[in-house]
């Protein structure tokens, strides 16, 4: 089997000169989508400890849920912003997964908690959401969200116990089969200094409507991760 990696020149005067290492690595970002969401993010470009972007009506609140309001190691393996740095170094990417937070429901009642998506805010993504990575400024692949399979994510059925609400929906949904991903059958070529760019946008004209179109909008984490070969300095 071949392996196609960029030229590790540029690598750090306190690495072990002429070794790399090599590992098997996730490259993620990740972004919040909420009721009224329009327009288009950035991901990648900002680092862990920075504030998530999010999409989100005009009267949407900022979503107060703290896993979704700060990069931390959940929503992004990047520490150099727009770049992969010395932290990950040069890498070459394989395969691509959009997947969807998934909310859960009350066993009790059957109502669905107030952040992750449910049937209709997995049904609005894929239907208006749209997808493009650029290295080095330059467009590499581009597609509809339902193009990049979800690389992980809830699977199977749920049974309901005690007294459902009425009209309550109880299923677990995601972009496609969870794990399938989108194989690249040319990779993407990476060094630690390319800047790394990738736009996810709700197609023009269009909203985001989900089944909570009050404050604070079934706020969503929207995770973009990357399968990657990576070659590291050795230290």
């Amino acid at each position: 089997m071949k392996l196609f990696l960029p030229d590790a020149s540029l690598r750090s005067p306190t690495a072990v000169q002429g070794t790399s290492d090599m590992r098997d690595e996730n490259v993620f970002s990740a972004l919040v989508l909420q009721s009224g969401g329009a327009g288009n993010q950035t991901l990648f470009t900002n680092p862990r400890g920075q504030a998530i972007p999010s999409l989100r009506g005009a009267a949407i609140a900022v979503t107060p849920n703290q896993h979704q309001a700060t990069y931390t190691e959940l929503t992004t393996n990047i520490t150099q912003s727009g770049q992969l740095g010395s932290s990950i170094g040069d890498a070459s990417f394989r395969a691509i997964g959009i997947t969807i937070e998934n909310a859960y429901y009350a066993p009790t009642t059957g109502l669905m908690n107030s952040y992750g998506a449910g049937q209709q805010e997995v049904a609005e993504i894929l239907a208006k959401c749209f997808f493009q990575i650029r290295i080095g400024g330059k467009l590499q692949v581009q597609g509809p969200v339902l193009a990049f399979p979800a690389s992980g994510g809830l699977f199977g059925g749920i049974s309901a116990s005690g007294v459902a609400a009425p009209g309550a929906v109880q299923a677990s949904v995601n972009n496609g089969w969870p794990g399938s991903m989108r194989r690249l059958k040319l990779p993407i070529l990476v060094a630690r200094t390319d800047t790394v760019e990738s736009t996810f946008g709700v197609a023009g004209g269009s909203s985001l409507l989900f089944s909570t179109p009050a404050s604070p909008g079934q706020p969503t984490l929207v995770w973009v991760n990357i399968h990657a070969l990576v070659k590291g300095d050795a230290r």
